[in-house]
């Protein structure tokens, strides 16, 4: 009679099994870890430059655009500091002039009372001009213990159109 209730016992305990897992919803105890991402989209995408012998995977649809060129940039430089003297007379007082360099020719003096304000008045008129500050490079001298340090401004903007 105990074989009996066992194997009975034992059977509802193997019937009952697929509901107990259905109703749990496919889970079990234990979390499955989280899996890496693959494939295509599971790092950077690294685009090489034209002519690198990469072949584009993707074929082109027919009507998509095709895509801008990257724009191309005019560049200039503010070197430092001129100073001119401001009248005739070898007493008059001389004035600093802040030295813009435009890449590839050309240049231009901007006058301020101070090299502080002939640098912000450069900044000011380049900056109306369309030009964006993108680095300064600040040099460092030292000679028999005394420091002196100059700035160079590069600036960029888009090329005109000519």
């Amino acid at each position: 009679m105990k074989a009996r209730q066992r194997v009975t016992a034992l059977a509802v305990a193997l019937a009952l099994v697929p509901a107990a897992y259905a109703n749990a919803g496919g889970q079990s105890a234990q979390p499955e870890p989280q899996r890496r991402p693959q494939g295509p989209a599971a790092g950077p995408v690294i685009k090489l430059p034209p002519g690198s012998g990469a072949v584009e995977e993707r074929a082109q649809r027919p009507g998509a655009k095709e895509e801008a060129a990257p724009p191309k940039w005019e560049y200039c430089v503010i070197k430092g500091f001129i100073y001119r003297q401001k009248g005739f007379s070898s007493s008059s007082p001389r004035a600093p002039f802040a030295y813009v360099r435009y890449l590839p020719e050309g240049s231009e003096e901007i006058e301020g009372a101070s090299e502080e304000e002939a640098l912000d008045n450069a900044l000011a008129k380049l900056g109306e001009d369309g030009w964006e500050l993108t680095a300064i490079r600040t040099d460092l001298q030292l000679d028999d213990g005394d420091g002196k340090t100059t700035s160079v401004y590069f600036l960029k903007r888009p090329k005109r159109q000519e």
